[in-house]
Order: C-alpha cells, then structure tokens, then sequence
C-alpha cells in the first residue's frame, strides 16, 4: 500500500471510529460527512479492501470498522462493477473469495460475513457461467461440513439478491436467471436436508437456512404444488413448525406465505392433490392454536392465523367451490376459530378470505358458504366488536385493539357490507335477536353499532319505495330505535348512548322521508329529544353533535313551524367547556339552518346569540388570564362566523334580509372590546376577520357604511402585527363591494385600502425579505388579483402605488414555495394580459411600467429567465411560462419585436444560463418569437414546453437535441 493510501486509512480509520465513537455528536456528524464523500472516490476500493485484507494493521481493527468497509466496498460494488476493469474485476474477485475462505478470527462475525458474501455475489453474478458452477461445487460439499453449509445459504441468498439491486448487464441478469431455475431443485433438497436436519450445529444453521430458502423460492418461482411434489417432508416440517414456539417460527410462516402466493399451472389433479394435503396438515394446526390463546403465547396464534388465511385468501375459489374440498367447512370453521382471537389485530387477517368469499357467486358456492358461513361470521364480528365488561379497566393497547378493529380500517365495515349485501333485512333480523331481554348493555351497544356499520346501505333500501323488503327493514329499523330509547331510561350508559346518538344521525334522511310520507313529527322530535340527552354524556357528545346537525338540517322543513324549545334546549350545552369547539360548531349550524327558514327565527337565534354574547361579555369582564381569555374569546367568535355564515338567505318567513342585519347589528358594539384585549393575539385574530368576512358575504350592501370601519381595522391589524387574516378579510370586502360604480365612496373606500396594504407589504418584505413570510406574500396577491377582477380602479389609478406593488412582484417572480409565487405570477400575468381587454382604460399606466422603459422591461425579462434557468422549482415552470408570454402577446403588435431582442440580450449575456452555448441560446429565443408571432393555441402549448425545456437545459437535466424537434415542428407548420 502507498504512502498517501496509508494516511487515507488512518484518517478513514480514525472517522470510523468517530461515528461509532463517543467524541460527541458534533464529531460523528464531521465523521459521517466525511465518509460519504470519501466512499464516492476511487480511494475507497483500496483503503477499504486494505482495512479487510491487511492483517498487519495495529492496533487491529473493530469488528465496526471492518463491517464498514465491507459495507462500504458493497455498495461500490453494486454501482461501480461494471466500471472496473478486467483486471480489477479479477483482482477484487480473488480478495474477496480469500476473505471468505480465511480463518481469521475477526472476520467470522455473521454480519460481516454477510456483506462480503454480497460483495462476492456481484462480482459472480456478472460471471453467470463461473457463478453456476461455484453453486454446483458449493451445493455438493455442503452436507460434508458446517462452514460449507453456512457459505451456500449465505451466498444462495446474496445471489438472488444482487441480481435485483446491482447495476448488471441485462444479459448477466437473464443467464442468472436460467442458473437459478437449473439449479433449483438441487439447491432446494440441500436447504430442505439442512432445515430438517438435527443436531447443534443443525439448529444453528436452519435459521440462515429458512432467510435461503424464502429468498430462494422467491426467484425462483417454487410453488406449492412443486414444493408438495419435491420436497413433502420439508412442506410438513415448515407446517408443523408454526405448532410450537421457536426462533424459527416467524421465517417458516414467511416462507409458507409466499410459496402459497406463487401461481403455476401444473395439471388440475396433481393441485387439487397438494391443496387438500396442504389444507388438512393447517387444520391439524387447530389444536396447538387453542393451547397458544390459552397460554395467551401471541407469537404463535400470529403465525398459524398468518398462514391459514393467506393459503385461504389464495385459494378461496377451490375452498368454496360447490365440488370442491370435501373439508372446506371445516376450513371455514378454523378461519372463523382464528377470527375470534382475543387480539383483534391477529382476528382481522382472517377478514380478507370473507371478502373474496362474496365475489362468488352463490350459486357456485358449497352449501357452507352460502349462507350458515355468513350468519356465523357475523355472530363473530359481533362479539369481536363488543366493548368488555368494565371499559375503564382496558390499558391502552386493549383499547387501542378494539377501536381499530371498530374503526374499519382492517376490513370489518368492508365485510359486514358484504355480509348486508346478500342478507338484506335478515342481517338486521340476525343481530337483533342476539339481544335477548336487552339486559347486557354490551350486547345492545354491539348489536347498534353493527347496524350502524351498514347504516348507508340500510337507509338506501329504506328510501326505495319500490324494493319489496323496505317495509321489513323499516320495521326492524323502528325495532332498533325503540330498543335505543328504552335504554336510554333502562339500560343508560355512555357507550350504548353514543353509538344510539351515532345512529339516528345517519338516519336522518329516512328519518325526513318519513316525516315527509307520514305527516307527523313524532319520530323527529322523539329523535331530537334523546339527542338531547345525548349532549349531557361525555361520551355521547360528539356523536349527538354531528347527528344533532344531520337531523335539525334533513328534517328543517318539517321543522320550521315546531315549538322552538324543542331546539333551544340544544343551546344550553353551548356553555359547556367540556364540549369541543368542533362539536359546539356543529350544534349552531343544525340551529341556524332550521331558524334561517322558521317563523321562529328569533326566537331561535335568540337563545344561541344572547348566550355567546353573554359569554363573551362575561369573559372580557372578567377573565385575567391572556391566554386563557384569547382562547376562549376565539371559539366564541367562531360560534358567531357560523351563526353569520348560514343566514346568508334567509327565507322571507324567518325575515329575510332583515333578519340577517339584525344579527349583525346585535353582534357588532361586542367586537370593538374583543379587538381592544386580543386582537394582537394571532388565533383570535384570525377568528375576528373569520367573523367580518361572512358579515360582509351574508350582509352585503347593507353593510357598506361600515365598511370603512373595517378597512381601518384591516389596515391596523396587518400594519401593528401583520397577520395574514386581514388580507383574507379584504379579499372579501373587494369581491363584495368591488363591482360597485367607480364614483361611489366604497371604491374610494377600497383605493385607500388596497393603498395602505400596498405600503405595508412592500415596508415589510423591503425589511425582512421576500421569502420570509410565504403565506402574507400570497395572501396579498391574491387581494390584488382580486382587485383587478373587481375593481381596478382601485387598484390602478394611482401609478405612484402600482409602482410600488409591481416592484414588489417582480422581486418575487423567482421565489421557490409554490403558493406564493404562483399568486405573485398569476397577478401579474393578468394584469398584463387584460391590457388590451378590461383594463384597457389603463393600458397606458401599465404599459409604462412593464414596456415603454427598456430598463423596467429588461428587469421583467430577467426576472422570468433567472426564475426558468435557477430559481423557480418544476412545479412553477408553467406560471413562469405564461407570465413571460404575456410579456410577448399582450401588445405585440406594439412592443413585441422590442420584448424579442431584450429577451435575446439577456439570454446572450446571462450568467446562469450558460450551460448552454451562445447559438443553443440564440435558438431558444428564435424560437419563442416564432411562437409569439402567430399564437394559435398550438404555439401557446409549445412556447409553455419550450420554457419548461429551457429550464431543464439551463440546471442540464436535458440535452440541447431536444432544440432540433422544435425547430423541426415549427419549420413544418405544426
């Protein structure tokens, strides 16, 4: 070794060290860095083939830096075989073989040994016809000692591997595949002798055996049939397995696993033949399974359960068949067994099979499955749904079990859907009558939340007049929610409450049907009364809020002429800080949207009004708390946005319009004191202009002589504290009043407005940066893109301001985060482009500030180019486009030939785009004048893809050829 490669070991040795060392993270951070750049240099192959080969080393090294370097010389390997020479190939080879052969002490650690197998793999991999025979020499001296043995299934391995991950020929990869396939038998009996061998030095290699064995079946498409035909004692020994606990057991199910999911097509007998064998060994699985759940040993229940459903789930067709297994009942019976395991995370892998079940055809299934199968399922699915005796004595993990399984996400709703699908009424039949005398509040909370699992399609059925079992399902239906409000006074727990409350929301709309068909209000109000009672449950309150919502707005028709106490009542648990602002929000929407039609209305949004407004007076009087204070102030304003927010139309029974102002002039003396204690508070902030947005969509005009009172408090809020929020107001204000008529005082109202924003963005973002606060700078165009739809009177009559905010966009033409920029893009990408169309009347203003100064328009053609060629992100490319488009376009008759040649001279004398030659660039902007001069809709879409190649080219992620098909399409007319 050289001198120089001497000193890289030391200082790659000494890095080593470092990171597995405890210098600090600091070091291991230098170290780390260091070592990824070292292990991209040529330097890499010696000093880490000098750190394994070199047994003079002193001190020697660690088993961690010799498991680095061999890391380190694999992962070259991969990338880099290839690129080496012969010799070097060669050379490498031979090293590599010598470490494995060596008896050095230190490198017989496993996980060494392994990654210069990997090493060795590739380098034989790229030598298919070599690698063939050292697996045939291998293969046979491997039952005549242990370290053969080890080396075969550890290179077996790391051959099926690298022909996957390393950077081969193609022709390599095919002939390995043609030498896995020829020597899969003989490698596949040596596996199967070593895994049922006995013996100390046996059981030490049969875990390494079974990682081969998977990995090697896996390439080598070994499939059931041929594993039961070749190898049938290792196909009982890898079943037999999974009956007792061992280190092994995990990889004999891995490997079960994926020889059931190979497809082959050997003749129909001889499967039929390795199927029922197969089935019959997994069945007598059933007895070690019962004594697994009674020693409660997961482990094992995991892998049988495991393996039983994914050889059911493959073959599900020849279970159920009607001439198929003459067992198959039996099968279904094991599955359902499983189903029921006491960790619901194990039961739900046998869910998949009952789904693949129902896409047979009944007809074609065995007499089990077409119907006793089902009814048993879902008994089990019942009991595997139930909360236990004492929900509060569940850890965590238990209650986190159960709520997944009942949340859907493992395929429980999917199959009682399926199991609803073929039963119709009967499935409601089936679950009712597990409730006996209703004494178990367990059973009737299962059995209601199994109904509710299907509830969609049950209120399909009932809502089809013409279905023959709607009137059955209705009666049953009727029978669950008499049992529900039963139990609210017999049987009253919070869990039976809350999936009851769950229920008759998602019912709602047959709840309305019925109203509708019978003319009576009975079943609504009986409904909202027990959602009533559900509102005072803990653990019923979100439920009865949603349901709350669901049935107040299906059924507000029939609701507008009922006595108002029967929804009023809902708004005294307003007050309740226990209940969650989402939840409290939803129980004013159901309020609102009944009281928006109703005789009623002021009584109605009288009892929700004067309560938040009592409360928001009570906490500003007397909450001393700031935090406390903002937080509370805040969900008490969003009340008040969704109370606003749904009488944007009232109807003329309610009051109309009328009834709209009188809310926000109820509301409005209360919000000065909010702003005065937190409006510097962001949250309550945004609440507040939440607030003042929907008073001007809902009111409108009627709130113009306020307007200038919120364009001062937008103005205050966004200079003291710059919150995005009273941008957002202001978007709205603009698109409310902004078509108004240019003399009337709103627009003079909005000019100040859009002014003084105009000043404090461009204050701010002068002082702090055009990337520091990405979601102002969008809020703000996109207020400007609004006041050029709306009013551009506003926006335009002052050239000294559109000077300014145009100033502003151009700084950020080139910014990467995507919202923003696109905002800033499209803003003045319209600007330009209506020029000539709906702001022609201030074409001569923006003419000025993008054309008629050839300094202003070079700086907008920079702009876009050094956003193409280094700034703006891919996503952005099109924006950019169309923006330098509507440079060329919009006035080309006027301007175009002087947008042509400021384009060309930039491009000549760019800095950043000079990864492309002088004529590459000439051609580029040839190019997009020809697409400019005559911009059909053809030459639109090929200027945008020239731009977004142009931006490839400039950061060479794409070759100039690409220049000629444009030439080439263009000269040709396309």
């Amino acid at each position: 070794m050289s001198d120089p490669d001497r000193a890289d070991l030391a200082y790659v040795r000494g890095a080593i060290d470092a990171l597995y060392g405890s210098e600090g993270a600091a070091r291991q951070r230098e170290a780390n860095a260091f070592l990824v750049e070292f292990a991209s240099t040529e330097a890499a192959w010696r000093v880490g083939l000098g750190l394994l080969c070199d047994d003079t080393i002193t001190p020697p090294p660690t088993v961690e830096t010799l498991f680095f370097a061999a890391n380190m010389i694999h992962t070259k390997a991969r990338r880099e075989w290839t690129k080496l020479s012969p010799a070097e190939r060669d050379s490498l080879t031979q090293m590599i073989r010598g470490l494995l052969d060596s008896q050095r002490p230190a490198l017989q650690h496993a996980a060494l040994q392994s990654k210069l197998c990997g090493v060795f793999a590739v380098a034989m991999c790229a030598q298919p016809e070599p690698c063939q025979q050292l697996l045939q020499a291998l293969v046979a001296q491997a039952l005549l000692s242990h370290r053969s043995a080890a080396l075969l299934v550890t290179f077996a391995r790391c051959v099926c591997e690298e022909m996957d991950v390393a950077e081969l020929s193609f022709a390599a990869k095919d002939a390995m595949e043609l030498v896995i396939a020829s020597l899969s038998t003989d490698v596949l009996r040596v596996l199967s002798d070593l895994i049922l061998a006995h013996g100390t030095d046996a059981s030490a290699l049969r875990g390494d055996a079974l990682v081969c064995l998977s990995v090697w079946m896996k390439k080598a498409g070994t499939s059931l049939t041929r594993l039961y035909s070749n190898h049938p004692s290792l196909l009982r020994a890898l079943v037999e397995s999974l009956g007792q606990a061992s280190a092994h057991m995990r990889s004999c199910a891995d490997v079960l696993c994926h020889v059931f999911k190979v497809s082959e097509y050997p003749t129909a007998a001889l499967q039929d033949e390795a199927l029922a064998s197969t089935a019959s060994s997994l069945l007598s699985l059933r007895v070690p399974y019962e004594a697994a759940v009674a020693a409660e040993e997961e482990d094992i229940a995991h892998c049988i359960t495991d393996v039983m459903a994914t050889f059911c789930e493959t073959y599900a067709d020849w279970i159920v068949a009607d001439d198929g297994y003459p067992q198959a009942e039996s099968l279904g019976a094991m599955l359902l067994l499983l189903g029921s395991h006491p960790r619901r995370q194990i039961a739900s892998l046998t869910l998949e099979f009952w789904l693949l079940v129902q896409e047979e055809s009944v007809a074609d299934r065995s007499v089990y499955y077409r119907r006793q199968a089902l009814e048993q399922l879902l008994q089990t699915l019942l009991r595997q749904s139930m909360f236990p005796c004492d929900p509060d004595e569940m850890d965590d993990f238990e209650r986190d079990d159960l709520l997944a399984y009942r949340s859907g996400s493992q395929g429980v709703v999917d199959v009682l859907l399926s199991i609803f699908a073929q039963l119709k009424h009967e499935f409601l039949a089936l679950v009712l009558a597990e409730i006996g005398d209703a004494s178990d509040w367990r059973v009737v909370e299962g059995v209601v939340f199994v109904i509710s699992c299907v509830a969609d399609d049950v209120k399909k059925l009932l809502l089809s007049p013409t279905d023959p079992r709607r009137d059955a399902v209705e009666a049953l239906v009727m029978e669950t929610l008499g049992l529900l409000f039963r139990a609210a006074d017999t049987l009253p727990h919070p869990q039976v409450t809350a999936i009851g409350a769950k229920l008759v929301g998602q019912l709602s709309t047959w709840l309305d049907a019925t109203a509708r068909r019978s003319g009576s209000l009975d079943a609504v109000t009986t409904v909202l009364r027990y959602l009533h009672g559900a509102l005072g449950v803990a653990a019923s309150q979100s439920a009865a809020a949603r349901s709350f919502m669901q049935v107040t707005t299906s059924c507000a028709a029939h609701l507008v002429d009922a006595s108002p106490a029967l929804l009023t009542s809902a708004s005294q648990h307003l007050s309740h800080r226990g209940l969650e602002i989402s939840d409290r929000l939803l129980i004013v929407e159901g309020l609102v949207r009944v009281a928006a039609q109703s005789r009623h209305a002021t009584e109605l949004l009288g009892a929700v009004l004067n309560g938040v407004l009592g409360r928001l007076e009570l906490l500003l009087a007397e909450t001393s708390n700031e935090e406390l204070l903002a937080t509370a102030v805040c969900e008490e304003l969003q009340l008040l946005s969704k109370i606003v927010r749904f009488l944007d139309a009232p109807s003329e029974a309610a009051g109309g319009r009328r009834l709209t102002l009188h809310v926000v002039e109820t509301l409005w003396p209360h919000l000065p004191p909010v702003v005065a204690r937190v409006g510097h508070v962001e949250t309550t902030a945004a609440a507040l202009f939440e607030l003042l947005g929907w008073c001007l969509q809902s009111a409108r005009a009627e709130l113009a002589p306020q307007l200038p009172l919120i364009a001062t408090l937008v103005v205050q809020s966004f200079e003291q504290h710059t919150f995005v929020a009273p941008l957002e107001c202001a978007c709205i204000a603009v698109d409310v009043f902004g078509r108004s008529d240019p003399g009337d005082h709103v627009v003079s109202t909005l000019r100040s407005l859009l002014g003084a924003l105009s000043r404090v963005a461009f204050h701010f973002f002068t002082a702090r940066g055009v990337h520091d606060a990405p979601d102002m700078l969008r809020a703000f165009f996109d207020l400007a893109y609004r006041g050029l739809l709306c009013c551009p009177a506003a926006l335009l009559s002052d050239v000294t301001e559109l000077s300014v905010l145009l100033a502003l966009a151009r700084a950020c033409v080139g910014n990467q985060e995507r919202a923003s920029a696109n905002a800033v893009l499209s803003f003045v990408t319209l600007l330009l482009q209506e020029s000539r169309g709906r702001l022609a009347a201030f074409h001569g203003a923006i003419d000025a500030l993008f054309w008629r100064d050839a300094e202003l328009l070079a700086a907008w053609v920079d702009a876009a180019l050094s956003a193409l060629a280094t700034q703006s992100p891919s996503v952005l490319y099109g924006s950019v486009a169309q923006l330098l488009w509507a440079l060329y376009t919009a006035a080309f008759e006027e301007y175009g030939v002087q947008v042509a040649s400021t384009v060309a001279t930039s491009l000549a004398t760019r800095a950043d785009a000079l990864a492309l030659a002088a004529d590459d660039r000439a051609r580029v902007a040839a190019l997009w004048f020809r697409y400019a001069e005559a911009p059909t809709a053809a030459a639109t879409r090929r200027f945008r893809s020239l731009c977004g190649d142009f931006a490839k080219l400039c950061r060479q992620e794409m070759t100039v050829d690409v220049l000629q098909t444009y030439e080439e399409e263009a000269d040709s007319g396309r």
